[in-house]
């Protein structure tokens, strides 16, 4: 999610294996007439990131499509709808001071979050720390891979669109403002977890990147309209749309969709798919 969050010379080195690099999670799930290998992705990240999996590249070769969340290297004219409540009446004055620190820290204007729905605020946030612990867009998986698609005349095919994912934002619980609340008030560990995020992925630890997943909750209602409600969409399409009835797909979402009983790939063998953990991570020294 938010993947507005490489240098041109970037482009070519994710497709050389290096071997001693520690090795993010990939899935491998089938049936009879497809295959999926599922990468999680980070949507901003760093050069140190690079080359991905082998096992990942080599059945890139061999791709009937790679599919992403939404494409973000198309031109999209959609915009957010700016409604009220806005953040200064969502907030108490206790909340509103602590939001005030947070801004200073990341040297953005708090008079202009303000005037900003909450969920917008929320997200402002989120991309300003990214920017701050120098964790680029560039560098994210799903725009990595996408310019490859692309400079390669892969057929990229999207499971939601950038206006699916702004209505979502836009209807989630009293404008954002829970997870606004969430985010003001967990703002040290949502900090400390983002610096441990990208060595957790690089490794491939699927037991601490679940407890980066648990950490990272919001209420009921927002975590099913983020992640587990797109989650069952997600599956439904690539069980039942035509475009996937037979072939080989590259599928590149948020790591965090493939964690857990509700995650993507648990969703899929319910549905009568195989799947297996084609790599094998090491422990992530981060807390």
């Amino acid at each position: 999610m938010f993947k507005s969050l490489l240098s041109k010379a970037l482009l070519l080195l994710p497709f050389i294996s290096q071997s001693a690099l520690a090795t993010p999670i990939v899935w491998k799930i089938y049936d009879q007439q497809r295959e999926f290998y599922i990468l999680g992705s980070i949507h901003a990240g760093k050069e140190t990131m690079f080359p991905l999996p082998a096992i990942f590249l080599e059945q890139w070769q061999h791709a009937d499509a790679l599919v992403v969340e939404a494409n973000i290297l198309q031109q999209s004219h959609v915009t957010p709808t700016i409604k009220p409540p806005f953040t200064h009446q969502a907030l108490s004055a206790t909340a509103l001071k602590q939001l005030q620190k947070i801004t200073k820290t990341l040297n953005i204007s708090f008079e202009q979050l303000l005037q900003q729905p909450p969920w917008l605020t929320a997200v402002t946030l989120q991309l300003a720390l990214a920017e701050k612990l120098e964790l680029k867009s560039d560098y994210g998986i799903d725009y990595v891979l996408l310019q490859r698609a692309q400079q390669q005349q892969l057929p990229i095919l999207e499971l939601e669109s950038v206006s699916q994912q702004f209505n979502m934002l836009e209807t989630l619980p009293e404008n954002g403002t829970p997870m606004l609340l969430e985010t003001i008030n967990e703002w040290n560990k949502t900090q400390s977890s983002l610096r441990c995020l990208v060595k957790v992925w690089q490794h491939g630890d699927g037991n601490k990147l679940e407890q980066l997943f648990q950490e990272s909750q919001f209420d009921p209602t927002t975590d099913d309209a983020l992640i587990f409600n797109r989650n069952q969409r997600w599956a439904e399409t690539l069980v039942k749309d035509p475009a996937y009835q037979s072939g080989k797909f590259m599928v590149v979402v948020g790591a965090f969709h493939l964690i857990g009983e509700q995650g993507l790939p648990n969703l899929m063998k319910q549905q009568g798919f195989a799947v297996e953990k084609i790599t094998f991570g090491t422990t992530a020294d981060c807390d």
